[in-house]
């Protein structure tokens, strides 16, 4: 009996010796999954924030490289204020090179070698498991492509950064990444020749129809492609050049000192009257189409001086003309680069007395209106508006008759002081700190007293 006892003893230790081992391999298969499976979703979710973690960096990157581009300009601006009688072209060549080289000087101050990873790495955000940090191995690099003879930067870049998160001592996970920067051209001008005495500019044309309107204030109407007409210019009888200054069926008078286009004055079954005895203006443009064959009869009458590239009347003055396009043509290169649809009335935070529009869309007024407006889009005056300050639209100025549209060195001079003044980097409640001083370049006019 007893050997036979001894003998189930050692195969009931065998068995048990089996069942512990199986639990033990159970046991690890379990754990090794579980960790398996913690690992990827510690992995998933690192993945994540380190993505989040390129978006905050590139988001930093931009809006610090704004920052000094606002800082550099303004100060510039200020400079300009002391200085008497600079051309617009001495301004957007001399003061635009001037403002790229110290915009350019201060980014490799933030991006140089020598800064570069620690000026990111003051841009990474926290963690509360570990901690992000820019590698120093390899190198991030900071590339700028500075196009000295048109005074603009082709590419602005930081890229080969490598993002690392790190949980005490060790790299959990990696991410390379490029931050492109967006660098917005500027324009200068002065107090001889700015914006503050004009009431319209229409990049690409202005098309006036209905029954009476008044205009005071200098005019500018640039020109369009054939392929960029639409139908509802047709009637209105331009030919190439299109776009200019187009006039149907409307009574209208208009003062300022001058009113300029790249292209024609097209009047068709419209009686205008340019300037007065007391008010002379200049006019400047290709030619005046005075178009018949219309059920109403064109009439104008010019008081002042007219100078049509033609030949019908002799172009003289010409260096005047060429500055107030160089103008015209150095803003809308910077509003070609507008983003947003920023609209005063809906900002909370704006404290102006006059209203401002920023934007990269059409804008229409069907009220009155008293401020600046600068859009990438058109500007639809309707039926009815009285406008007072400034319009500049990227694109076309359409009126619709009964309109009082007047210029206003009081408005715009009001809204730039107050831009002017406010400290650098100020943002609007949705985020914005784009100006107009950004787009037009224009400085508070001297002596001009603004009431408080």
């Amino acid at each position: 009996m007893k050997p036979s006892i001894h003998k189930q003893a050692i195969v009931a230790l065998f068995l048990l010796g089996i069942t512990a081992m199986a639990v033990v391999f159970v046991y690890a298969q379990t754990v090794n999954i579980t960790k398996m499976l913690m690992v990827k979703k510690t992995g998933a979710r690192v993945e994540k924030a380190l993505n989040d973690t390129a978006q905050v960096l590139q988001e930093k990157v931009q809006s610090s490289s704004e920052a000094a581009a606002e800082d550099v300009y303004s100060v510039m601006l200020l400079k300009l204020r002391d200085e008497e009688g600079a051309s617009v072209e001495t301004l957007n060549t001399g003061r635009k090179a001037a403002y790229y080289r110290q915009f350019i000087d201060r980014m490799n101050s933030m991006y140089g070698p020598n800064m570069l990873v620690e000026t990111l790495s003051g841009y990474l955000p926290g963690s509360e498991e570990g901690r992000y940090e820019i590698a120093s191995e390899p190198k991030p690099e900071f590339v700028l492509d500075y196009d000295e003879s048109s005074c603009s930067i082709r590419q602005c870049v930081i890229r080969g950064i490598l993002i690392r998160y790190i949980v005490g001592d060790t790299v959990v996970s990696e991410k390379d990444c490029t931050c492109n920067i967006a660098v917005s051209d500027r324009s200068f001008s002065d107090e001889s020749a700015n914006f503050y005495d004009y009431s319209l500019v229409g990049m690409k044309g202005i098309y006036i129809t209905g029954q009476t309107s008044s205009f005071v204030g200098s005019m500018f109407a640039g020109t369009h492609e054939f392929e960029e007409g639409r139908e509802a210019e047709l009637a209105f009888g331009e030919k190439d050049p299109y776009g200019g200054i187009n006039m149907l069926t409307t009574q209208a008078a208009v003062y300022g000192d001058s009113i300029v286009t790249s292209g024609d004055i097209n009047l068709k079954g419209a009686f205008v009257l340019f300037g007065s005895e007391d008010d002379e203006i200049s006019i400047y443009a290709n030619t005046i189409n005075d178009i018949e064959n219309y059920p109403s009869k064109t009439e104008y009458k010019i008081n002042g001086n007219t100078f049509l590239r033609d030949g019908s009347v002799e172009f003289t003055n010409e260096e005047h003309y060429e500055e107030i396009i160089n103008m015209i043509s150095s803003t809308a290169d910077v509003i070609d680069d507008i983003e947003i649809d920023y609209r005063s009335q809906d900002d909370p935070a704006y404290t102006g007395k006059y209203s401002k529009i920023i934007s990269n869309e059409d804008v229409t007024l069907n009220g009155d209106f008293s401020g600046v407006i600068i859009t990438a889009g058109n500007v639809i005056i309707e039926n009815g508006c009285n406008v007072e300050g400034l319009v500049i639209a990227g694109d076309r100025i359409y009126i619709y008759g009964n309109n009082n549209i007047v210029s206003s060195r009081e408005i715009v001079n009001a809204i730039t002081q107050e831009e002017a003044a406010a400290p650098s980097g100020t943002v609007s409640a949705n985020g914005s700190s784009r100006r107009i001083l950004d787009y037009i370049g224009a400085m508070p006019a001297k002596g001009v007293i603004i009431a408080p």
